[in-house]
């Protein structure tokens, strides 16, 4: 009777074993067949690799030929002060990305990023029309591809890599930071899930506000975050992109919310509506809270 007991618990014990390791493959398994939102992206980001003559979309590319703010700074050019700095603005960004190593016959590897954001006082003819602020981020980073779906949501990419991000100004205009960041993103058949977050690497601080070295902006986490959450979806031809920043303090919470609407109107461009409130719309106002609408056009990103 012993026996037997111990043998009946041995085959459930086995069996109970046998499922749970199934549970775990149904949860996390290859996944080569499954389409999702993000493949067309991908697919155009390895054909681009082909071609020796080619570049790829990093972020967003767009042009938006009027924006509205509520709370500009006119730090960032010297031309411009609180009297003569005009609400109304064009702004533009151009984002792209090229692979300085790539694992054999793969689309893993290291890449080189550059984006560049500019706000353009474009409706400011008292101030003959300047640039009010331009941010540059290079970027180094390692990206990793798989054909895994975990609880039903394809794995696409995972980046890690060194960011700079400055608006290209000296002393008291000066705004800078360095950090490593890591990312991954999650899709299925119409919704995208993005989260990055990341370090900042430690500057020294400056000993006047004069000094050319040193800390330009030694509370930049408090206002522009410490990690990035992103969600779009498509809905027929529409798409939704919402990005959310957050500094995660429960005590003095400070972040920023934007939002991108897109249309179609051809194979290559779609018209985009974009939203933003809170904190880091650029450098030059990474403390300052505000609120910006615009319209425009941007190639097709997903």
């Amino acid at each position: 009777m012993c026996l037997c007991s111990l043998s009946l618990f041995a085959q459930e014990q086995t069996q109970s074993e046998q499922e749970s390791d199934i549970e775990v493959i149904d949860i996390i398994k290859k996944d080569t067949t499954t389409q999702s939102v993000m493949d067309n992206r991908l697919e155009g980001d390895k054909e681009a690799l082909d071609n020796s003559f080619a570049i790829t979309q990093h972020r967003q590319n767009y042009l938006l030929p009027y924006t509205y703010v509520s709370d500009p700074n006119s730090a960032g050019n010297v031309e411009l002060s609180e009297e003569n700095l005009d609400r109304n603005e064009a702004k533009f960004q151009v984002s792209t990305k090229f692979p300085l190593y790539l694992e054999e016959a793969g689309f893993d590897g290291v890449y080189f990023g550059f984006t560049l954001t500019s706000y353009w006082q474009l409706y400011n003819s008292e101030a003959s029309k300047p640039f009010r602020e331009t941010n540059y981020e290079p970027e180094v980073f390692w990206q990793e591809t798989a054909d895994y779906s975990i609880l039903g949501y394809k794995f696409n990419t995972f980046q890690v890599g060194f960011n700079h991000m400055s608006n290209g100004q000296s002393g008291l205009q000066s705004r800078s930071w360095n950090r490593l960041f890591a990312s991954i993103v999650f899709s299925d058949d119409d919704d995208i899930y993005y989260f990055k977050t990341w370090y900042r690497i430690p500057e020294d601080e400056k000993e006047d506000i004069n000094d050319p070295t040193g800390d330009d902006n030694p509370d930049i986490l408090d206002y522009y975050g410490r990690l990035e959450f992103g969600y779009g979806r498509k809905i027929g031809a529409f798409k939704m992109l919402a990005l959310v920043r957050n500094n995660l303090d429960i005590d003095d919470n400070r972040g920023s919310i934007q939002l991108d609407f897109t249309y179609p109107i051809s194979d290559r461009y779609e018209v985009l509506l974009q939203y933003f409130n809170g904190y880091g719309d650029s450098l030059i106002d990474y403390n300052r809270s505000q609120q910006r609408i615009g319209i425009g056009f941007q190639l097709l990103f997903l």
